[in-house]
């Protein structure tokens, strides 16, 4: 069941065009709630709403936030006409309606009637939302006059304004668009399914590389398959036999304190072992001699060897990359000088894809 309590706005910590962070007076220990805008309307001080506080109730991993459902002081309705008919969330009490680029209503509707080219056209899968910024600073670099599309599916935080990754990556120029995909909303473009956003991307917005991934928060439950990365084996495999270059980033962590993520993730190798059928490169970053050895026998191990060609890049140019630009990027709390395979790992596979 959902938990929500009525409360009031007490202050407006932080606005950006389309995240809020409000405080509440409200019967809670968590005071504080995320504000979506074109959802919700813009809040004030002031104001009353409906907030659900599940999470924060559960304890859960959403960063000791509520999310505001409802403003009990604006009108909303005025909004609606202006935002397409296709619905997101559907059949939920959060439904969203938005523009669908391929609806009839949109001005690009004619265009979908195109057969699908992936022909030369980068394709990077990541299985973490943290692997988008190493990604397109590294792309960046190596090739600045790139367009980068970014297509977020909807295993992660469906709203993209959540991400602050994205928000930074567009200020620095880094990221030329974001197109979400099935209930993930909030793209500069909505598109009904992979299919049709990489149409959008690769042959209606020329895009030169398309990173898929999903919003923050990856859930993982332990097992061989139950985890939220797991549609990307299906993609990497339907875009490679569109003649894409399609690579899927390694994740690779010796500072993983988990077995199963240790060395090359076994989200990675499950998904080679069992999903992938066509003979996708595996791409690994030089490391020292004894993580390399560690890496190349989970390959074996796992017969992917066999399977797959395996290729080795550089990848520490990616430090000069995030230098470049002015980021520092974390994935599970950790930097590049804490976990440095990890970036390394997603600077090999953009060098082999660039060379």
């Amino acid at each position: 069941m959902i938990e929500f309590k009525k409360a009031t706005v007490k202050k407006i910590e932080k606005t950006d065009e389309y995240l809020q962070e409000v405080y509440l007076e409200i019967e809670h220990p968590c005071k504080r709630a995320y504000n979506y805008i074109q959802m919700t309307g813009l809040a004030k001080p002031g104001d009353v709403v409906l907030a659900n506080t599940t999470a924060c109730t559960l304890n859960l991993g959403t960063g000791g936030y509520h999310y505001v459902m409802a403003n009990f002081s604006i009108d909303t309705s005025k909004e609606l006409a202006e935002h397409g008919h296709g619905m997101k969330l559907k059949y939920t009490p959060n439904q969203i309606n938005v523009l669908f680029s391929e609806e009839q209503d949109s001005p690009l509707h004619k265009k979908f009637y195109r057969k699908l080219d992936l022909k030369g056209k980068l394709v990077f899968m990541g299985e973490l939302h943290s692997m988008i910024v190493p990604l397109c600073a590294h792309i960046k670099y190596r090739s600045k006059n790139k367009k980068i599309a970014c297509i977020i599916t909807d295993h992660g935080a469906l709203p993209v304004w959540l991400s602050k990754n994205i928000g930074l990556l567009k200020s620095k120029g880094l990221l030329d668009t974001v197109i979400t995909i099935g209930n993930a909303f909030g793209g500069d473009y909505e598109c009904v399914n992979i299919y049709t956003a990489l149409q959008l991307a690769a042959n209606i917005l020329n895009m030169d590389a398309m990173i898929i991934t999903m919003g923050p928060g990856i859930l993982g439950t332990g097992t061989p398959f139950g985890f939220s990365g797991l549609e990307l084996g299906f993609y990497i495999d339907f875009c490679y036999d569109k003649e894409a270059q399609a690579l899927y980033v390694p994740r690779i962590s010796f500072s993983d304190n988990r077995s199963r993520h240790y060395g090359i993730s076994h989200h990675f190798v499950n998904i080679f072992k069992e999903l992938v059928t066509r003979p996708v490169p595996i791409v690994l970053p030089y490391m020292d001699s004894r993580k390399n050895r560690y890496v190349i026998e989970q390959l074996r191990d796992s017969e992917l060897l066999y399977k797959h060609p395996v290729a080795i890049r550089n990848g520490k140019t990616i430090i000069n990359s995030l230098s470049k630009y002015g980021l520092s990027p974390t994935t599970m709390g950790r930097g590049v000088d804490d976990d440095p395979e990890f970036f390394y790992a997603l600077g090999a596979v953009v060098d082999y894809a660039l060379m």
